[in-house]
């Protein structure tokens, strides 16, 4: 069963998917290089916006192995 609820993923400390990671890394680099930051997309805190995204990701390509 796939864990949907993005809170209680965090709480739990739920490894992302690798994926998830990866694409991740290249949109903040790519909103760095060409659009000044201006998603926001920090992460490793309690609420950031890339955290937030990544366990989008995560359920996306969760769903996407089943």
């Amino acid at each position: 069963m796939i864990e949907t609820n993005l809170i209680t993923r965090w709480e739990d400390g739920l490894p992302h998917h690798k994926k998830s990671e990866a694409l991740y890394k290249r949109i903040t680099e790519n909103d760095m290089k060409y659009g000044n930051d201006f998603l926001d997309l920090s992460s490793g805190g309690d609420g950031d916006n890339g955290e937030h995204l990544m366990y989008l990701l995560d359920i996306i390509f969760e769903e996407d192995a089943e």
